[in-house]
């Protein structure tokens, strides 16, 4: 096995040079924890010989957002006995929420990722709905994944075809599958729309197969499922890590918790991609900053008394942008903080060095 087996290329080679010029390797992120990384490397530089290590960041803090995350590529060396990580590579992709809260945090729970599998389960239970499924998709054209809806457990459902139909609109242009684990329906058209060498991350509340649907495609044990509890279909929380897998096909998989919430981290541009009818339609109003409740030459409001626009996909655009910007003001306000914070210790140290004092 080499690197290449783990999405190693040519860009990613032109972004590490210059690690490898300082005598740094390349190493793929299969499983953070706390404190320690496991990593895919090439054991002694040879690409034919590729294994796995535990490593360990440098003491130079590299922040919050920017410690390893599942998916990552980074540049690793082995010192006094011990694998450290000194650099993330840039992402292509970012899978992210806010933390549960009021903290206005991002918690990312993988990168890297070509595309994103939406896990919805049908049949009760943990079951699906469109305005649900409307949130997952926002997160998924933030990341910058491909957004593919599995709508899982469709042994399980009274009526797939209407479900199917209610995914259709609830994610316009979106690839909608059904899926059964126990029949193996969905399960070739899944391997079919990742072919080897492309990462597929699977995210989705908790309980609704994920674990199950890996397994599947992998056609081993990868990761551990749950029993569905008999009095309400639902399926237990089984994945408590994120953990990028390889198969022997050359699919790369990155299993995810499941959600018992979503709360959105990124800006409202994410949230017009998911509602594509109403953004066409918003940018034919008449003003620019039209809130698109009463003001004249509203586009979306036509769009609403002629059916264009269902009802409860508008009532959901609004709440998640509002949500959206909430999130932008509270971010926007975390950093003229540490701007101020940062220019008061500059006039600090000015101050200081006029008067010829050390300050360390």
């Amino acid at each position: 096995m080499t690197l290449e087996d783990w999405g190693w290329n040519e860009i990613r080679a032109e972004e590490f040079a210059h690690y490898k010029q300082e005598g740094w390797n390349p190493g793929r992120v299969v499983r953070p924890g706390r404190g320690i990384y496991r990593i895919a490397v090439a054991e002694n530089g040879n690409s034919n010989e590729e294994t796995v290590k535990d490593a360990r960041l440098t003491g130079k803090a590299l922040g919050r957002g920017e410690a390893p995350a599942a998916g990552d590529w980074v540049a690793w060396r082995e010192e006094g006995g011990t694998v450290i990580i000194s650099a993330v590579l840039p992402r292509r992709t970012v899978i992210s929420r806010k933390v549960a809260g009021e903290t206005s945090r991002e918690q990312i729970m993988g990168v890297n990722v070509d595309i994103l599998f939406v896990v919805q389960s049908l049949g009760g239970g943990r079951g699906f709905t469109p305005r649900g499924l409307e949130r997952y998709i926002t997160m998924a054209w933030e990341s910058g994944c491909r957004p593919v809806v599995i709508l899982n457990k469709a042994d399980l459902a009274e009526d797939t075809t209407a479900d199917l139909l209610e995914a259709v609109a609830a994610a316009p242009g979106v690839k909608i599958l059904a899926c059964s684990t126990l029949t193996g329906q969905g399960i070739a058209e899944i391997r079919r729309l990742l072919p080897p060498g492309l990462t597929g991350a699977f995210v989705g509340p908790s309980g609704t197969g994920k674990s199950s649907i890996i397994n599947a495609v992998a056609g081993i044990l990868l990761a551990d499922t749950g029993e569905v509890r008999e009095a309400d279909s639902r399926g237990r929380h089984t994945t408590t890590h994120r953990e990028l897998h390889r198969l022997s096909d050359g699919r790369l998989l990155l299993d995810t918790p499941g959600l018992r919430e979503l709360q959105l981290w990124g800006n409202t541009d994410s949230a017009d991609a998911a509602f594509p009818e109403i953004d066409e339609l918003s940018d034919q109003c008449r003003f620019r900053d039209c809130r698109h409740e009463n003001e004249p030459g509203c586009a979306v409001r036509v769009g609403l008394e002629e059916g264009i626009i269902e009802p409860e996909r508008f009532d959901s655009w609004l709440v998640l942008r509002k949500e959206l910007r909430w999130l932008e003001s509270r971010r926007d306000d975390k950093a003229k903080r540490e701007l101020e914070q940062k220019w008061m210790e500059i006039a600090r140290f000015s101050r200081h060095m006029k008067k010829g004092k050390e300050i360390w």
